[in-house]
């Protein structure tokens, strides 16, 4: 059967997962090599993506991208605030579309997406010793239609067919096998790098329902950060009072510094830090303890649990009737998130498997069941939003009530307001609120060749459809006339099925060269490294190698930088590999480790 991989498409790291003969697992050779940072770096040929661009956030820090989950299917209003704390430039496109501006390119945050997709793609192609064409992809619960839209079109544009959208809790849920335990509810709580959710699931039997959820799209891991980095510029601040932090270079170290303190802190109770802002002169020095960081995190936390007191109530379930926890995502892993969610279900969580992975895992599931694999379970998630139309005076009509489970059909009659009204427009929202104005846009178009009634006599039928992707139809009927239009919802701010075909176009063309770039790039600063790794551990190789292995080396190092130089990427691999080779006697030496970990890293 053909394989269908999970991709976890994350707004930290992303990552993908099969099924191999000993079960289900994330595509990698060692976990630092399974995943790929979420990060993208412009260079004179092309993106470079993952650790490779990650390491160059602060050496290049206009053209380095970073969280562009939390750009997806938005336009700059929803957006707000986040935008003045990037460093990298977002601008306002036509149709609301934004785009990331880097050098005197723009890019759609569907392409940028893209990138990072097809990295993932790579590695598992290398790794599996296939091609892969099809995907299951997760996307956060609360993602609404013009998210998950755009998603879709970035893997579109990066050569993936989507075969199921799946939210994220619910593959968490599936990693864990939960359809194998007794029947009940299990709360599935997701706090990512960008966005959280929490979900409650029902289990009856084989059968895997999902009966509530409620999140925030802009609330994850990077707005601890974000606190973080306002206190260190505060303090910084306080000694010196002219300190501009508006370069992005500056912005880039802050943020950098945040994440350390952050992570520091989910292992010991206090951690110093010391960072050079070059822009400004200044070597800033001091420590975060963890009463600090937690009072500073507390509003966001306690954000979290409003949506699980909110999600139990919509489910009209107590806290009691809750059988099992799961915790998704990499900032669960912060010790005050852990500790205060224990305490709100008056339980322990599961954490069995990474919470990194497991979404990634849950969704490699999804796949092998899609392509024929044997597991016994049915599937079936919700819409987030209410789906409906605008109404006269602007009210929302709503036809889909939110936390439906899909796939899904509704319709409802309408009529009109104006004697001899010939067409009808019909604009599409999806929201909670009663007025339009507070819900969000998601399309329009319009029903025409209604023969001239008097107003109240024509009946417009609004049907709405959502697929098990969570992906929105709308069509319109005039019963008397037999008149319809049908649109499949494309947001005012969504890729046209031109403009997908011309990126992907694009992407064909250069291919073969993109690629051949973006190796010898990748290939070049992997020499670097290595290099580097040599040099900090010669002297173990002066006592382990005798004199005439030192000189195979260090003529091989000169080959190696020799091929650099070149514009082949896979000659420069081929003496990276000898280099790799001609070190395997010192595999069980520091040396030996780092240079074979580093060659690894980039199968």
């Amino acid at each position: 059967m053909e394989r269908i991989i999970g991709i976890d498409l994350g707004t930290t790291n992303s990552l993908s997962a099969t099924v191999f003969e000993d079960g289900p697992e994330v595509i990698g050779l060692d976990d630092e090599a399974s995943v790929t940072p979420s990060v993208l770096s412009w260079t004179d040929s092309g993106w470079l993506v993952g650790r490779e661009a990650k390491d160059r956030r602060i050496s290049n820090p206009e053209n380095t991208v970073y969280s562009v989950k939390r750009l997806m299917g938005r336009d700059m209003a929803e957006l707000g605030t986040i935008v003045k704390d990037l460093p990298y430039k977002i601008v306002e496109a036509q149709r609301q579309l934004v785009k990331v501006r880097v050098g005197s390119r723009e890019f759609t945050p569907q392409e940028l997406s893209a990138e990072i997709l097809k990295k993932v793609k790579l590695k598992a192609e290398a790794i599996l010793g296939e091609s892969i064409g099809k995907a299951v992809v997760t996307v956060p619960a609360y993602f609404d239609d013009a998210q998950r839209q755009s998603t879709r079109d970035a893997a579109r544009i990066a050569g993936l067919d989507v075969v199921r959208i799946v939210n994220e809790p619910t593959a968490a849920a599936i990693a864990y096998g939960l359809d194998e335990k007794k029947d009940g509810y299990v709360a599935v709580y997701d706090l990512g790098g960008g966005t959280f959710d929490i979900s409650i699931l029902k289990l009856t039997g084989k059968i895997f329902k999902v009966v509530a959820t409620h999140g925030n799209t802009q609330l994850g891991g990077d707005d601890f950060d974000r606190a973080v980095v306002d206190t260190l510029k505060a303090r910084i601040k306080q000694k010196h009072p002219d300190a501009e932090f508006n370069d992005p270079e500056t912005m880039q170290i802050l943020k950098k510094t945040a994440e350390t303190i952050k992570i520091d802190l989910s292992l010991t109770t206090e951690t110093s830090y010391s960072f050079a802002l070059p822009k400004l002169g200044l070597l800033i020095e001091g420590s975060f303890n963890i009463e600090e960081f937690e009072s500073l995190i507390a509003p966001m936390v306690e954000q979290t649990l409003e949506s699980c007191r909110h999600v139990l109530h919509e489910a009209k379930l107590t806290l009691k009737e809750i059988g099992e926890v799961v915790l998704v995502g990499g900032s669960t892993v912060v010790t005050s998130v852990r500790k205060q969610i224990e305490s709100f279900f008056g339980r322990p969580p599961h954490v069995a498997i990474d919470p990194y992975k497991v979404v990634a895992i849950g969704a490699g599931i999804q796949g092998h069941l899609l392509a024929g694999g044997r597991r016994d379970f049915l599937l079936l998630d919700v819409i987030p939003l209410a789906l409906g139309i605008e109404t006269l005076g602007g009210t929302f009509s709503k036809i889909i009530t939110g936390n439906s489970t899909i796939p899904i059909e509704e319709s409802e009659t309408f009529t009109t307001n104006v004697d001899d009204q010939t067409s009808i427009d019909v604009n599409i929202f999806q929201g909670e609120r009663e007025l339009i104005k507070d819900c969000r846009a998601l399309g329009q178009f319009k029903l025409k060749g209604i023969p001239a009634m008097k107003a109240g006599f024509p009946l417009v039928e609004v049907m709405f459809r959502v697929d098990a992707n969570g992906i929105l139809t709308v069509s319109a009927k005039e019963k008397r006339s037999g008149k319809k239009a049908e649109i499949e919802v494309i947001p005012f701010h969504g890729l046209t099925q031109f403009e997908i075909e011309r990126i992907m176009d694009d992407s064909f063309e250069h291919a073969i060269d993109d690629f051949n770039d973006r190796q010898l790039i990748e290939f070049r600063q992997t020499a670097e490294r290595v290099f580097r790794g040599i040099e900090q551990t010669w002297d173990i190789a002066e006592k382990a190698l005798g004199a005439a292995d030192r000189e195979k080396i260090q003529k091989q190092i000169e080959v190696v930088r020799q091929s650099m130089k070149g514009q082949d990427s896979q000659a420069l691999k081929a003496e990276l590999d000898m280099l790799g080779d001609l070190t395997r006697p010192l595999a069980d030496t520091a040396m030996g480790q780092t240079i074979l970990s580093e060659l690894q890293s980039e199968v």
